[in-house]
């Protein structure tokens, strides 16, 4: 809540009591103990302090933008924040100002965020800062987040895009001003690191509304003449400084030239705290410009050592295989071949006579069975030619035709054999037999068998078939009762 005077508490910001004028001493008096009646008692000075630090902590966070003067730099900040009228003392622990990316100075134009306090030791009236920004920083710190998500989203920042920087340089070319005291760094850690490397020095401003542009130029200028110039790898630098120092850093232009060039780029912009956005584009970052070199450079000591150990180890295995050819010379040199050539040579004469002979008797093997296997082919092929086969076929069938006749016959003969038994059977048991002995069929009319005298009836004609012949007759009357035994003679 505002500070309200009205609502304090023991008097301290009540306005003075005026006595009339012209007022008697009785009035006077009267007057005195009135006032004395009305007027609290008072309080000591700690309570005072207390009042008025309430009072003023109860007006709450504040930005204030004013003048620094009167710096001192230790653990904690102390200053004092001015305009043309008035001023106020400022306190920025060392937890806050450990924080911050800018530290004030003398004559700076900042805009200080805190809260204000009193200090009754002291009856100081302070700020407690928290947070200290340039005029104008706000805006650019806007313009710098909207570019870094501008650039993020289009790839500038991928790391997939970014160029390996080389193992050993030819030459690089150093981006920055000549004057500038991150040149003399450069150059000392260079002369210092890789001598051999040749450093090619492009002075350009680093402050202002030139420098972007300009920095930009020389970036395209190196990149297009890399391979001429026998440049490597660029380094972009300057010392360290505030937001507005290090903005032209901060440019399109300049984060579009880094983009574009196919030459490696090592940007080492300000101090470590600092990050500009040509640092996020660059295709590596140093905190620092001796960092940068180093991040480029080979360390000429090192390689040294590396070339000694290399040179020591390459004697070591020079004189090793030396000594491993030396014992094969020596080897070979016992070999009989090198003693007594010409019995190695009769060595391999006899063994080559060997060969020789063992080569003619598998090449008569090799025709001996070749032969056999020739001929045997020739004999299948007879086997297996249309008019041996044929021949063969037509053999076969003679065979069998005669073997199909003899057959027929036999089974002829065995048929008709056969047949004259079922005929001789045939006729032993048929009726011609019986008829021959003498015996007949008589029948009626109508060709019905007459089995019994019964069947007969008078008047009937009735045909016997004999043996030889047919005799038709009519019953005169037939006679069942004395019928004559089969075997019985006929009656005379």
């Amino acid at each position: 809540m505002p500070f309200d005077p009205k609502r304090a508490r023991g008097g301290l910001f009540d306005p003075p009591k005026v006595a009339a004028p012209n007022s008697g001493t009785a009035g006077s008096a009267s007057t005195s103990g009135t006032s004395s009646a009305a007027v609290p008692p008072p309080i000591t000075v700690t309570e005072a302090s207390s009042v008025i630090r309430r009072a003023v902590e109860s007006a709450g966070r504040q930005r204030i933008v004013g003048e620094v003067s009167n710096f001192t730099h230790r653990e904690h900040w102390y200053f004092t924040l001015k305009d043309d009228k008035s001023q106020l003392e400022c306190v920025m622990w060392a937890s806050a100002n450990a924080r911050s990316t800018i530290t004030p100075a003398n004559g700076m134009q900042v805009i200080l965020t805190g809260d204000p306090t009193h200090w009754g030791p002291r009856g100081r009236t302070q700020l407690v800062v928290t947070r200290v920004e340039r005029v104008g920083e706000g805006s650019l710190q806007q313009r710098y987040e909207e570019l870094c998500r501008t650039l993020r989203e289009q790839g500038y920042f991928d790391e997939a895009r970014k160029c390996p920087l080389p193992d050993y340089p030819r030459a690089i070319a150093v981006i920055t001003s000549a004057t500038g005291a991150a040149l003399q760094d450069v150059l000392r850690t260079a002369r210092l690191r890789a001598p051999f490397v040749r450093i090619l020095v492009v002075d350009v401003p680093v402050q202002g509304d030139a420098a972007a542009p300009a920095i930009a130029r020389a970036i395209d200028a190196v990149d297009r003449r890399a391979d001429e110039l026998g440049i490597d790898a660029m380094i972009v630098t300057r010392g360290g400084g505030s937001l507005e120092d290090l903005w032209a850093f901060n440019e399109r232009i300049v984060a579009d030239a880094v983009f574009r060039a196919t030459t490696p780029v090592v940007a080492a912009i300000g101090h470590e705290s600092d990050t500009t956005i040509i640092e996020l584009v660059a295709d590596q970052r140093a905190s620092t410009p001796t960092a940068a070199v180093m991040a480029l450079l080979p360390d000429s000591e090192g390689m040294t050592q590396q070339t000694d150990h290399l040179h020591d180890r390459l004697q070591f295995l020079m004189r090793r295989r030396i000594h491993e050819l030396r014992r094969a010379v020596e080897s070979h040199a016992r070999h009989t071949m090198f003693r007594s050539p010409t019995a190695v040579i009769d060595l391999h004469r006899a063994a080559l006579l060997r060969s020789v002979a063992r080569l003619a008797l598998a090449a008569r093997a090799r025709i001996n069975s070749t032969r056999h296997r020739l001929s045997d082919a020739r004999t299948r092929f007879e086997r297996h030619r249309p008019a041996a086969r044929h021949a063969a076929a037509r053999e076969r069938l003679f065979g069998l035709d005669a073997r199909l006749h003899s057959a027929a016959r036999r089974t002829i003969g065995d048929l008709r054999s056969q047949l004259a038994g079922a005929d001789r059977q045939l006729r032993l048991l048929g009726p011609g037999e019986t008829l021959a002995r003498g015996w007949s069929l008589t029948f009626a009319a109508d060709g019905t068998l007459i089995r019994s005298a019964a069947d007969a009836r008078p008047g009937q004609e009735i045909e016997s078939r004999l043996a030889d012949g047919t005799v038709r007759s009519r019953v005169i009357s037939p006679d069942v009762s004395a019928a004559p035994s089969l075997f019985d003679p006929p009656a005379g």
